[in-house]
């Protein structure tokens, strides 16, 4: 059942957390609106109300808050300290929904249109509809292509619980009856019977047979008995011991072991491809079977014995060699990727353990498969070994970015940026101007850890990209790295007219950019917009005197800090305002 929040206790932390109430009226909205698609009728329009709603309210808390960011857990989520939403069940639990396929947190970011919000609602509610469903909810949300809805997955390092061996595990609620111990010593004691002891009439009248046969047992049953009644303490630890060595047993590594020694043993060469082929089946059936982690123990024992081969010279060497080809084939990568759509929980570990120990000519498949595979998890795995085979074969990575499909080709992108070849910016040449913002977004990542001058091309190039994320992204990498090259192209784009229209975010970090990468080159102009006046200037035209005054501050020469000194001591109050501002981050940092 959900649970109502205190909005008393909200009042409160409103003070310490400024736009608490906004933020609880934005998600409750939020489950409003995905409840109301729920319920209501495809015909009624009260959904449509509902997430109207929800937009007008997303609109507007975005423009106070950049980056409105919750934390999930199984059964609650978070903004900040304050708690926007709590279910103490898992029926119709909206927490839930995000929490059991791995989403921690969820942010919404400034942009946000109508339609991308209305997706958003849709997709929960169809989470919400029904528990099987043939996808998680963090593989919808990247196939839906949100550009800014984001949100985090739970780390791959977590405890699980297992389940421990003890000998109350073993113990049974079934008492046994005098009668079943009686009847257990008839088969076993020598026992003489007496001619009335059977008798037909002594039966009918009720005489207990076994009566006179326990009585004459041996000494020995007697003390038998007692013992098996109850486990003595070491008894039970015994016990114990012998169950726990059953559970533990690897029958896996038990039957590898007895392979390769047939494997050792045969003198023959047919017979020692024919032990091969063996081993390709049960390899096959790890695989079909998802057992990720006995596939890679037997290409570990396969890689010991090629390794033994090579420096004994034999001519078997080349059998091995084949058989790890035969695992890198088209069909075997194929038949792997087929056996990971069909599992949504697999081993990563033991399948990047698997696939890192294939020889490089597992590259090109594995770049198909990557296009092919539905679950996110699943394709990290590739990418990270596709880094570890990639690292000589710059050129057979590369071919992966003449996918179509964006997704693909920005998976590649990245693959190329970790390998960090100095050769792969002749390759990023051509994803740079990719039509998809993706793609051209982790290209200038990519181009980021060369550290060429061709990299910082890239960046600059960057600067004048479509997408104005790209351009900022741009602008921080090279501030960062203090490449002064890109000061004329940043001076080109702030004195264009157009550019006091651009929003405050973009005004004021190419300014202060300019003011980094230039310093004394950038100090007149930058006193030119400080100081010029308007008779009645605009909103635009008076943010951008204001951003270039806290730009100024960036700049270490003494003309500079006599100039910003000069602003803050001033009548003009907003200029003064801005310059004490600036001088106090200036400080800080």
């Amino acid at each position: 059942m959900e649970q109502k929040i205190d909005y008393l206790e909200i009042e409160l932390d409103d003070l310490k957390q400024p736009d608490t109430k906004q933020v609880i009226e934005f998600f409750n909205l939020l489950v409003k609106a995905v409840k109301a698609k729920l319920v209501y009728p495809s015909s009624s329009k009260l959904p449509e109300q509902f997430k109207g709603n929800l937009i007008k309210k997303t609109s507007s808390i975005l423009e106070k808050i950049e980056d409105l960011s919750f934390k999930i857990s199984s059964n609650n989520i978070t903004y900040g300290n304050i708690t926007v939403y709590e279910s103490s069940s898992r029926t119709e639990n909206f927490a839930h929904v995000f929490f059991r396929d791995g989403i921690v947190g969820l942010h919404f970011h400034p942009g946000i249109d109508d339609d991308e919000m209305g997706r958003f609602v849709d997709l929960l509610a169809r989470m919400m509809r029904t528990i099987y469903i043939d996808d998680d909810l963090a593989t919808l949300l990247w196939e839906e292509n949100f550009q800014y809805i984001s949100y985090d997955l739970i780390d791959e390092d977590f405890e699980i619980e297992t389940f421990e061996y003890s000998t109350n595990t073993f113990k049974t609620d079934i008492n046994p009856s005098d009668d079943d111990i009686q009847s257990l010593f008839l088969d076993e004691a020598h026992i003489k019977f007496e001619d009335d002891d059977t008798d037909t009439d002594q039966q009918k009248e009720g005489i207990n047979l076994h009566g006179s046969a326990y009585a004459r047992m041996p000494q020995e049953s007697h003390d038998f008995l007692s013992r098996i009644s109850e486990f003595s303490k070491e008894e039970k630890e015994q016990l114990a011991d012998l169950l726990a060595t059953d559970v533990s047993f690897n029958h896996t590594q038990y039957l590898l072991t007895v392979i390769f020694e047939i494997l050792g043993m045969e003198k023959e060469l047919s017979g020692y491809i024919e032990v091969i082929s063996f081993i390709g089946k049960v390899r096959d059936s790890y695989i079909a079977s998802c057992d990720f982690s006995s596939a890679s123990s037997l290409l570990n024992r396969m890689h010991e014995l090629l390794d033994v081969l090579k420096n004994l010279k034999s001519s078997r060497v080349e059998k091995i060699e084949e058989f790890f080809l035969d695992c890198a084939s088209k069909e075997k990568i194929e038949m792997l990727t087929q056996t990971l759509n069909k599992h949504k929980d697999i081993d990563t570990e033991g399948l990047e353990n698997y696939l890192k120990q294939l020889p490089w000519a597992a590259i090109d498949p594995l770049l198909s498969s990557l296009g092919e595979l539905e679950h996110y998890q699943t394709r990290r795995v590739l990418c990270k070994v596709l880094i570890e085979l990639g690292k000589d074969h710059v050129d057979i990575v590369a071919k992966g970015l003449d996918d179509e499909r964006w997704y693909v080709v920005r998976n590649i992108v990245k693959i190329l940026g970790e390998l960090a070849n100095p050769r792969v910016i002749n390759y990023l040449k051509k994803t740079i101007k990719h039509p998809d913002y993706r793609v051209r977004k982790e290209t200038l990542a990519a181009a980021a850890k060369m550290n060429t001058n061709e990299s910082v091309d890239f960046m600059i190039i960057a600067l004048s990209d479509p997408d104005p994320k790209i351009q900022l992204n741009s602008l921080k990498l090279l501030t960062e790295k203090k490449y002064t090259r890109a000061f004329m192209a940043i001076e080109n784009i702030i004195k264009n007219k157009k550019f006091k229209d651009k929003s405050p975010e973009h005004i004021r970090d190419f300014l202060e950019a300019y003011a980094i990468l230039g310093q004394s080159k950038a100090f007149a102009y930058l006193k030119t917009l400080a100081t010029k006046k308007y008779f009645f200037p605009s909103t635009n035209e008076e943010r951008l005197r204001l951003n270039a005054v806290n730009a100024l501050a960036r700049i270490k020469t003494s003309e500079a800090v006599r100039f910003i000194n000069k602003l803050a001591s001033g009548r003009n109050k907003k200029l003064s305002s801005a310059a004490m501002r600036a001088i106090h981050i200036k400080k800080k940092d």
